[in-house]
Formats: structure tokens, sequence, C-alpha cells
């Protein structure tokens, strides 16, 4: 009877699935595409943002490729230089990055036509 009563226990702790706590006041964030001069997309993956400020989905016009929740990046200075396509990070919606100043080309690459000033959460 315990080894029945050891084996039901186990399969309740796989089948929990516990929940990712979110950093206070910050969202999960994917760098989906790093285009050229610092066009950046990033596609919400964590937390809740009015929708009415990002794509729901977005298409590259290059690629075909479909990407969900989707923003450009409006202060590319903000994203460390270490983070690759497909890397996750949390992020906080930060206005005042926006007065950061880097060197950025002028070249084009698509990005979704709504974008969102960030800073990486801590």
């Amino acid at each position: 009877m315990k080894p029945l009563l050891l084996l039901f226990c186990l399969f309740l702790l796989g089948a929990c699935k516990s929940q990712e706590v979110l950093p206070e006041n910050c969202y999960k964030g994917r760098l989906s595409l790093k285009g050229i001069c610092n066009n950046y997309v990033i596609e919400l993956i964590g937390g809740t943002i009015d929708l009415s400020k990002i794509e729901s989905t977005w298409k590259n016009p290059d690629t075909g490729k479909t990407y969900t929740n989707a923003f450009a990046l409006s202060n590319p200075c903000a994203l460390p230089l270490s983070l690759k396509e497909g890397d996750e990070f949390f992020f906080k919606l930060d206005s005042t990055q926006l007065t950061e100043v880097c060197i950025t080309c002028k070249a084009y690459s698509p990005t979704p036509k709504k974008a969102l000033p960030i800073s990486i959460c801590p």
C-alpha cells in the first residue's frame, strides 16, 4: 500500500506546474529579432501590457515569419549587447530611457509599427 501511495504522490508532484513569478513591475520578453542597425523586435511572453500598445500579431515582410504580442524597441540603447536572438529577459516600460544616446545607423530592417521604450529589470 505504501508504494502505491508514494507513487501517487510523485505523480501529483510531477503534474503540478509551478508558475513563474515576475519581478515586481516587470514583464518577461524575448528578443525575437535582432535586425540591422538596432532594429529590434521583442515579444511579450510574461505579464500583461495594454494590447493597444503592442501588435497582437506581426508578420515580418522579409521572412514571412509571424510574431505574437510583438513591438519594436524605441530605445535600442536600453538592451545589453550581450542579448542574442531568442534570449528571454525581464523588462519594465521606461520612457526616461528615450533620452539615452547611442550610435545607430539608418539602414532599414522591418519592425512592428508599435514601439515601446523599456529598461532591463535587475
